[in-house]
């Protein structure tokens, strides 16, 4: 069963001009724009008054925990050039990113990884963050 993603209309817009930028390059093998753009056309787009607290969305401060194991842990979905793996600011093109973004809490989501293999994550909490809290801080 394919639970159903919501999308902002800010998340969206974000989305699409990450795809477009993505499609322009044609040279390489694999491009994550055709990803987006299926990701973009098969999601729920929320009127611009609405906002679905209990749904990931960009700045997004994510719990989850590893199916099986059971071990948590927490990331903020960012725009790819604010990713920083130190704080835990992932890239909402990393594999994490595209399969948490507008999907909903509790859900079970499957996590493409390199190589083929995939990971079974279940999101277990999530917390909006203004996109001034999600900053690096200054030094």
């Amino acid at each position: 069963m394919k639970f159903e993603r919501y999308l902002t209309q800010y998340d969206a817009a974000i989305l699409g001009r990450l795809a477009e930028q993505m499609l322009r390059v044609r040279e390489l093998k694999f491009n994550a724009g055709e990803e987006l753009v299926d990701l973009i056309s098969s999601s729920i787009l929320l009127p611009a008054t609405v906002t679905k607290p209990d749904h990931v969305s960009l700045f997004s401060e994510v719990t989850c925990s590893k199916v099986g194991s059971g071990e948590t842990f927490t990331v903020v979905i960012v725009s790819p050039e604010d990713a920083n793996q130190t704080l835990a600011q992932i890239s909402i093109l990393s594999p994490i990113g595209l399969a948490l973004i507008g999907r909903k809490i509790n859900s079970t989501v499957e996590v493409r990884l390199p190589f083929g293999q995939t990971e079974t994550i279940k999101i277990i909490g999530i917390e909006a963050l203004s996109t001034s809290t999600a900053a690096v801080p200054a030094a």
